[in-house]
């Protein structure tokens, strides 16, 4: 797979807020459809963050694409089903608000993000707490917005220097009934 689509999913990813440990989210399962200038993201997660698949379908500078990126047990899987690949990565490599525990932010981890509140907004009902942070990924400098509702990134925007994206989510379930399936890893 081509590298700079690879750097864009793992920051689509990072923007999407996915979370990577348990407890992360103040409801215990959600189905969002999350919507960018790219393509469309399904996020399934349960068990309060501890489990979470992002099904996303993009297309960039050509290239349609179908990837699933996975969180469990302590792993993020990127999985790529027309190229029958798996690739394991250690958890908290991605970039800024998707390693961040929004209900549980400490002092440390607000200076080590340059993490501040900038109000409140609504976002499908839903009154969202929106932060600035700053991070590094991948020899890239970021500033991201975020607009959070327990725990969970319901809309964000990236800042790259070269280049800018959002995505914002455009339909909750939540509390749904998430088939144990969704978080399989494939044989291939």
């Amino acid at each position: 797979m081509n590298k700079k689509l690879i750097t864009l999913v793992l920051l689509l990813a990072s923007a999407a807020g996915v979370a990577s440990a348990q407890n992360r989210y103040g409801i215990k399962s959600g189905i969002l459809t999350q919507k960018s200038e790219m393509g469309e993201t399904t996020i399934y997660f349960d068990n309060y963050g501890a489990l979470e698949a992002q099904k996303m379908k993009m297309d960039f500078m050509g290239n349609s694409m179908e990837m699933t990126i996975l969180r469990k047990d302590g792993k993020t899987y990127m999985i790529n089903a027309s190229e029958k690949q798996v690739q394991e990565m250690p958890d908290g490599g991605m970039m800024g608000g998707s390693d961040i525990n929004f209900l549980n932010l400490t002092d440390a981890v607000k200076s080590a993000n340059k993490i501040k509140e900038a109000g409140k907004e609504t976002i499908l009902g839903k009154e969202c707490t929106k932060y600035t942070l700053s991070a590094s990924q991948m020899g890239m400098d970021m500033n991201q917005t975020v607009w959070v509702w327990q725990g969970i990134t319901l809309k964000s925007l990236t800042d790259g220097g070269q280049f800018q994206f959002g995505n914002e989510v455009v339909k909750f379930e939540e509390n749904a009934t998430i088939p144990a399936s969704t978080f399989d890893i494939p044989m291939f």
